[in-house]
């Protein structure tokens, strides 16, 4: 019979660890996330079901079946599920091991369409970490302004892409000045050439800019733009980024 450990102190070290995964640093150090929402769930336990270590309920929860022996079970009081559950779903939260993302040499040539992002919002990593698995990037580099891309709320936005879009961890935005890695990089810049005109490259990293703050002034070999009908109101980079990659998949179509 699977045991179910009850949880009511927030003092309970494994409450102290489970309310750190809310935050980048608390992820990190325990290499861990919380998922919630059924359907992230489904898609998590269809396509990365040795990622799951814990099943945290609410009380009275109605439990569906027999729950599996591979993890263990946790119920919590309401109050203490709560705090957990941000976005309100009063549903189980699962928590699973991060994957493993490895350090990327910039000086090794690009295969296909790979990302250089430098993204702080969760929204707006979710959002572009979506885009890249649905048009078939090959690589999202995350520079280390990047927002770690398993916390809850990029996890959420990605609709679970976080654990399947092959990630890896770049270097700064600032260290990508040198010859060797500026040859393969083509930066979405608003005073680049226009979209509409330009010619992919098969093999190439698209650096995407942080929101505000932009792309370095660099010697890049080619940069392009999306033009605007509204200047005033400048494109959000994640949808400037998904316009990208539509485009690249124009002229470099998936096998």
């Amino acid at each position: 019979m699977t045991h179910f450990q009850h949880i009511s102190s927030s003092q309970n070290p494994q409450f102290k660890r489970w309310i750190s995964l809310l935050e980048s640093q608390g992820s990190k150090t325990h290499e861990q996330c919380l998922i919630s929402g059924i359907t992230l769930r489904e898609e998590i336990s269809r396509h990365s079901p040795d990622s799951i270590q814990e099943i945290l309920y609410p009380p009275r929860y109605e439990k569906q079946g027999r729950p599996s022996l591979q993890f263990k079970h946790f119920t919590l009081t309401k109050k203490l599920f709560d705090e957990l559950d941000v976005f309100g779903t009063h549903a189980p939260l699962m928590v699973c091991a991060n994957r493993t993302i490895l350090p990327f040499d910039l000086t090794q040539p690009p295969i296909g369409l790979e990302i250089l992002c430098p993204i702080g919002d969760p929204g707006n990593l979710g959002a572009l970490l979506r885009s890249c698995l649905a048009f078939g990037v090959r690589r999202v580099i995350l520079l280390r302004e990047a927002v770690h891309p398993f916390h809850p709320k990029v996890i959420r936005a990605s609709s679970g892409a976080a654990f399947l879009q092959p990630l890896s961890q770049g270097c700064s935005m600032s260290e990508i000045a040198i010859p060797e890695r500026l040859k393969w990089i083509i930066p979405l810049d608003m005073e680049g050439e226009n979209i509409a005109t330009l010619s992919w490259p098969e093999h190439v990293r698209l650096l995407i800019g942080e929101e505000g703050m932009g792309i370095p002034a660099l010697s890049y070999a080619q940069r392009f733009n999306i033009p605007q009908i509204h200047s005033a109101i400048p494109l959000n980079a994640t949808v400037a980024s998904s316009l990208a990659l539509y485009a690249y998949r124009q002229q470099h179509p998936r096998p």
